[in-house]
């Protein structure tokens, strides 16, 4: 029997994405390349690794006794690639990372440019709502997240608490009856999430703030219900670090704040390589030298109080 690391690759790529399309195009090459390279694998073991069904592939009993080798396989093939070929200085390759939208679209994006630049050859995948990667299964480097897990074989790390409060603009808020206590938001256009959407209820904010309340216009996102705000539709939560730098918001009912926690998790094999590491000591700075938008309130003239 003679194994292909290439093979194992497709192998590994199929098992996390369940699809020779998708397959191929993480692996940039043609699903009939990685339908014949898992069929030389199977060819090579004298087994089925996968079924294959309309609604793609499922590991077969020997795929799954095969994944926690190829798994082990991957992670040396990487460790050696960090260490014996010299790219620990130059941290080539690419890093994926996770975060909930308002951190990632808002926060990191303006700064992982700055990490690029000093690492030319690094490549950097941002993924807002990351909820749908797994760490174990290698989809994602990085994750960052709103809650602290609780499971897993995952190193955690507490990175940075941080700060939401009401704001609206002073166009929406012209005119309208003054908000002076939570109970005056039943009067006005509130914006949050939609509720089955929701993959985390530690992000349903609006209602720490209007017990109860409905909002008349919802995003999955909280990129989308800043934009809303910012358009003049209504009232909304968003956190500090997303209202620093709007001169058109206000802070509404400013002595009133929610406060959660961002939790970075990484694989501890991941943990191991240098543009991982070097990737996290980034972020973990960056959180730090501006925690002043994390944690205190944007110095806009306040609605009321």
């Amino acid at each position: 029997m003679k194994l292909n690391w290439d093979d194992m690759r497709i192998f590994l790529a199929l098992c996390r994405t369940q699809s020779f399309v998708a397959a191929g195009t993480e692996l940039k090459v043609t699903h009939s390349t990685v339908s014949r390279r898992l069929s030389a694998l199977e060819a090579s073991l004298q087994t089925l690794l996968f079924s294959r069904t309309e609604r793609g592939c499922r590991l077969t009993p020997a795929g799954e006794k095969l994944l926690p080798y190829a798994e082990q396989l991957e992670t040396t093939i990487i460790h050696l690639e960090e260490d014996v070929s010299g790219r620990n200085n130059q941290l080539s390759g690419s890093i994926r990372i996770g975060a909930p939208d308002g951190l990632g679209n808002s926060f990191l994006a303006s700064r992982l440019g700055r990490l690029q630049r000093m690492h030319p050859s690094l490549e950097v995948e941002l993924i807002a709502v990351p909820m749908y990667y797994s760490l174990a299964k290698r989809e994602i480097d990085i994750s960052i997240t709103v809650r602290k897990p609780t499971v897993g074989n995952i190193i955690v790390r507490k990175l940075s608490d941080y700060k939401l409060g009401l704001f609206a603009t002073k166009k929406y808020l012209e005119g309208r009856s003054p908000v002076e206590s939570r109970d005056d938001l039943r009067n006005h256009r509130t914006i949050g999430y939609i509720d089955d959407l929701l993959y985390d209820q530690d992000l349903n904010f609006i209602n720490e703030f209007h017990k109860g309340g409905r909002a008349q216009f919802r995003s999955s996102t909280l990129v989308g219900q800043k934009h809303a705000i910012l358009a003049d539709n209504g009232i909304g939560v968003i956190p500090y670090f997303m209202a620093h730098f709007e001169p058109t918001l206000v802070a509404v009912l400013p002595k009133l704040s929610a406060e959660r926690t961002f939790w970075l998790q990484v694989n501890p094999d991941s943990r191991k390589i240098a543009r991982v590491r070097v990737t996290i000591d980034f972020i973990v700075e960056e959180m730090e030298s501006n925690k002043f938008m994390l944690l205190e309130i944007p110095r806009t003239e306040p609605a009321a109080d």
